[in-house]
């Protein structure tokens, strides 16, 4: 994924909400963001890369990195899902590294009984059995030769070996549950507002690949 400059738009974007709500100010209004949340895209990043962006009716999921400008941490990951209101207005959430604060209060009610997959021949149908089945070597199976798993902090596991390791440890005995939320899907991507296994609210991203094959999952909590 090629990433390019992306300050300015995302500033003037954020500026433009009625409410965000982010890891450390929980919700909070776009000025009191700008000003007191280290995840506004201001000076103490050196730069501001868009990577995605996954778009439906109502909903904008952009993906960015973010580098820090003293150098104090490697490339942070982060998130925002803007929402467009019945009023005519947008509200943003804003997802990142489990790293930056210990906990984060509930934001969306989870909706028992949706699912992320279209249908029954959609690859995110495949990989959620095999994944709530504790299948380990079928969850493998479903992403392509170069597929990776990149999780909040932005450590990514590549690779058939990489992610069994990776996939070992976060499956253990009892497989991964997710409750979900919302989905925003462009029938590329699927971004899933959810809530992890932790009980942590969290955005999933799936993107599909080659046929029946994915190409990547990324995690912003």
């Amino acid at each position: 994924m090629q990433a390019r400059d992306g300050r300015e738009a995302l500033i003037s974007r954020i500026r433009a909400q009625s409410a965000v709500n982010d890891p450390f100010l929980g919700a909070a209004s776009a000025t009191d963001f700008e000003r007191d949340s280290a995840l506004f895209p201001g000076e103490r990043w050196s730069s501001v890369a868009f990577v995605s962006r996954t778009v439906d009716r109502a909903h904008e999921f952009e993906e960015y990195v973010f580098t820090a400008a003293d150098g104090a941490r490697d490339p942070l990951p982060v998130g925002f899902m803007f929402e467009r209101q019945d009023d005519g207005s947008s509200a943003a959430r804003v997802y990142s590294d489990h790293h930056l604060v210990d906990d984060r209060a509930a934001i969306l009610e989870p909706v028992e009984g949706i699912h992320p997959w279209r249908s029954e021949d959609d690859v995110l149908f495949a990989y959620f059995q095999a994944l709530n089945g504790n299948r380990l070597e079928d969850v493998l199976d479903i992403f392509q030769k170069d597929g990776y798993f990149r999780h909040s902090n932005g450590v990514a596991y590549t690779g058939r070996d990489e992610l069994k390791g990776d996939f070992s440890k976060m499956m253990g005995d009892d497989g991964i549950r997710i409750r979900y939320c919302r989905f925003t899907d462009d029938g590329t991507t699927c971004a899933v507002e959810c809530y992890m296994p932790s009980g942590r609210p969290a955005v999933a991203v799936y993107q599909r690949g080659e046929p029946g094959k994915l190409r990547a999952v990324r995690i912003y909590l």
